[in-house]
């Protein structure tokens, strides 16, 4: 061995003599005195917190517990309410639609009857005016064939006149044109009536 080696067991063996070892009877003393020490720090203190606990944070935890078990009783009751008003709109909401779909029905049916009335009306009022409009045409038709009558046989009566002259009387004339007018314009007025 050399001097360093020696030196250096010679050393520790020095400082291993000079201080007591880790498992001497004073250090196991130390050692019992700390776990009974903090044995009797940790029960103390598991009891003070305990007290704690029960005398301060357990009535705040209670209440507090009660008010959420109250408020989630009061939205189980709101989402009660809520599912019947829900139901009761979706019914109200229907009713509306069909009593909707009838009243738009009813409209529609009245329209359509309103709508036959009026072109039944308008149909009989056009035939009506149709009716006095040709009455009233033949009525014109007559008048006028009426006059032309009288004019036609005043005028065959000078024209006869003047072609024959003074043989035949201007009485039996205004008689025979009369008469022949009278043919004609009849079997004309019994053709428009």
């Amino acid at each position: 061995m050399s001097n360093m080696d020696l030196f250096v067991t010679s050393t520790l063996y020095m400082l291993l003599e000079s201080e007591p070892s880790l498992f001497s009877a004073d250090q196991m003393g130390g050692y019992a005195v700390t776990a009974l020490f903090t044995l009797t720090n940790l029960v103390v203190a598991y009891i003070a917190i305990s007290l704690l606990f029960k005398k301060l944070l357990l009535p705040v935890i209670n209440k507090r517990q009660e008010q959420i078990n109250a408020s989630v009783d009061e939205a189980a009751k709101a989402e009660e309410e809520a599912k019947k008003h829900e139901e009761t709109s979706k019914q109200s909401i229907e009713e509306a639609r069909v009593q909707a779909s009838e009243i738009l029905e009813n409209a529609r049916e009245n329209a359509e009857k309103q709508a036959d009335i009026i072109k039944e009306k308008a149909n009989s009022d056009a035939a009506d005016i149709l009716n006095r409009a040709e009455s009233d045409a033949k009525r014109m038709k007559r008048v006028a064939l009426e006059e032309m009558k009288d004019e036609i046989s005043d005028l065959a009566v000078v024209i006869a006149g003047k072609v024959i002259g003074e043989v035949v009387d201007e009485y039996k004339l205004k008689e025979l044109s009369t008469k022949y007018t009278n043919e004609v314009l009849g079997n004309e007025v019994n053709e428009i009536g």
